[in-house]
């Protein structure tokens, strides 16, 4: 009889701690989604930031943590989105700044070693954006391996809501910038028309969505090709910046050094970049992309020389 009921009661102990556990792998998951629904409510405060050097220096610990938390809920859309804008960011916005930098002081090797960190970076984003759009729809991978053709037609079919715009220029920016980092790598420029069809759809739902930053991309991408068309390329700068009325001085820094340099019009390159250096603070909730703006155009002013 006493073993019977140690017996009872050992199920009921062991009973008790299976629904402790579960409930604590629920809790996790909980507070992780908690925690992924904060930091999309808080990222306009990092985007509105106005220390370009501290926010450089406190990105690495925020992908970090973000990694964190996608290890508990690998699907949760808010920290995938969060976490390849972040990648993004910081790939762009100061490991790419020191590329350039260690470019025109002539330290290539580690410009090289820079450089492959970024292509390590955009590859993550590139994952996690693909990861999102295959959350709903299956058969992204599929899509991707037909003709650029074959893929417009699958967006046009698959995306059909102005919301969808964010996720769209997001896998296209982070596969299109692994291109532009990997400018050796043959196959990968190869990608580049598929790359572009993701942001040509999201400038089709909203054009001005992120301050018009399909329309700033494909003027970079388009400048960019090896039988490039300037003027088509000039046509997309030219249409960010209306969009933005010149407020997004990232088009600016990006027409400067991908437009003007590639056509040789110095006059045009000095006054777009002396108009982001005198710029104030044009757009608040775009201050910390306006700072790194605002960073960049001074390395390409300093080292104009070396451009033309």
């Amino acid at each position: 009889m006493y073993q019977d009921l140690l017996s009872r009661r050992l199920r009921s102990a062991l009973g008790v701690l299976c629904i402790v556990a579960l409930g604590g792998c629920d809790i996790a998951k909980f507070t992780a989604d908690s925690t992924a629904g904060l930091f999309t409510r808080a990222a306009p405060a990092f985007e509105s930031y106005w220390d370009y050097d501290l926010a450089g220096e406190a990105l690495p610990a925020t992908i970090v943590q973000f990694e964190g938390i996608l290890r508990v809920v690998p699907d949760n859309e808010a920290i995938l989105s969060q976490l390849a804008q972040a990648y993004v960011a910081y790939a762009y916005g100061w490991i790419e700044a020191d590329v350039e930098a260690l470019e025109f002081e002539g330290e290539f090797g580690e410009a090289d070693t820079q450089r492959a960190r970024t292509r390590i970076m955009y590859l993550r984003a590139m994952d996690l954006t693909r990861h999102r759009i295959r959350l709903h729809n299956e058969d992204v991978d599929m899509a991707v391996k037909g003709s650029v053709e074959d893929l417009e037609a699958w967006l046009q079919a698959a995306f059909v809501q102005e919301s969808d715009a964010e996720i769209l220029l997001w896998h296209g920016y982070a596969w299109g910038s692994y291109i532009n980092a990997a400018k050796d790598d043959m196959e990968a420029i190869a990608d580049l028309a598929w790359a572009k069809a993701f942001v040509v759809r999201s400038i089709e739902l909203d054009p001005n969505y992120y301050n018009a930053a399909g329309y700033t991309f494909m003027g970079v991408a388009t400048a960019s090709e090896m039988a490039s068309d300037m003027d088509q390329a000039k046509v997309y700068f030219e249409k960010a910046l209306a969009r933005t009325e010149r407020r997004a001085l990232q088009t600016q820094v990006n027409m400067a050094r991908h437009y003007a340099v590639k056509t040789g019009d110095r006059e045009l390159f000095d006054a777009l970049l002396t108009e982001v250096l005198d710029a104030h603070d044009p757009l608040p909730e775009a201050r910390l992309a306006n700072r790194m703006a605002r960073e960049r155009a001074t390395l390409y002013i300093d080292n104009a020389d070396q451009l033309f």
